[in-house]
């Protein structure tokens, strides 16, 4: 990813809501939380008189249903420019891809993402358009490999969500499109069942919940990382004996090749 160049910043409407944003970083320099560089980002538009909406919904519809997935974007400005805020030690690919599925999402064609976590703002500002195409983002891929029936069936829904959401989203919107893919093909899909602890026969209360149970019998496991670890692998195939079941799939969606990023276990 390349930082936005000098000779970029423009006199236009991102050049100057860039300009805010180098007075903001000047003033407090790194180290806050993003919540703290947004409201003050916030009042520098204010006072500059530009006309802008903080923490704005923005709504997931997949395949005509409007999905409760709470996704909100950090400014949109002048109705044409949408601003997202990061205050993290490094800009990751994942962070342009959620820009552009934002864009994509809400419509719009310009996007700045800033780091603010950063020696000199200047050198981590990300300006991407957006092309509006509002269709796939890629061709489904046919899922190929040793897989039964209902995983091949789960598999095949999961890269028709992909292809229609893109990358850059979190888990839960990605977990909540899957089940409803899920059940437009006539397959049960139970999300947030309580998980049931037991240590020597007794009850232990938890707060943890099982991700997407798939008819009734395999658990899928929805993540969105840069690479699957063998930590988190562990950790869905921990939930396969609190859950009763015997089969898991962990899918990442943050793949640009989704069928590469799939992996499948048994509990013993």
């Amino acid at each position: 990813m390349k930082p936005i160049k000098h000779e970029d910043l423009g006199s236009g409407l991102s050049g100057r809501v860039i300009g805010a944003a180098m007075q903001v970083h000047r003033e407090f320099g790194p180290g806050l939380e993003e919540a703290d560089y947004e409201q003050a980002l916030h009042l520098e538009l204010l006072a500059l008189g530009i006309e802008h909406a903080c923490q704005v919904p923005l709504p997931l519809i997949y395949k005509g249903a409007q999905l409760d997935c709470g996704y909100r974007m950090d400014l949109i400005v002048m109705s044409t420019l949408l601003l997202e805020l990061k205050a993290v030690d490094k800009l990751h690919p994942l962070h342009e891809a959620q820009l552009l599925t934002y864009l994509r999402l809400a419509k719009l064609k310009l996007g700045l993402l800033m780091n603010f976590n950063v020696l000199l703002l200047k050198d981590s500002i990300l300006r991407r358009a957006n092309s509006l195409n509002l269709g796939r983002v890629k061709a489904a891929t046919p899922v190929s490999g040793h897989f039964d029936e209902l995983s091949r069936e789960v598999l095949d829904a999961a890269v028709e969500v992909q292809s229609i959401l893109g990358t850059g989203l979190l888990r839960s919107a990605y977990e909540i499109c899957l089940a409803h893919e899920l059940k437009l093909r006539g397959i049960q899909a139970e999300r947030s069942r309580p998980v049931n602890l037991i240590y020597r026969d007794q009850v232990i209360p938890s707060s943890k919940q099982l991700p997407l149970i798939v008819g009734g019998e395999l658990l899928v496991s929805c993540l969105c990382v840069e690479e699957v670890s063998a930590l988190q692998i562990a950790r869905s195939k921990s939930l396969l004996k609190p859950a009763g079941l015997k089969n898991c799939l962990c899918i990442n969606f943050h793949a640009t090749q989704l069928t590469g990023e799939i992996k499948r276990f048994r509990h013993a």
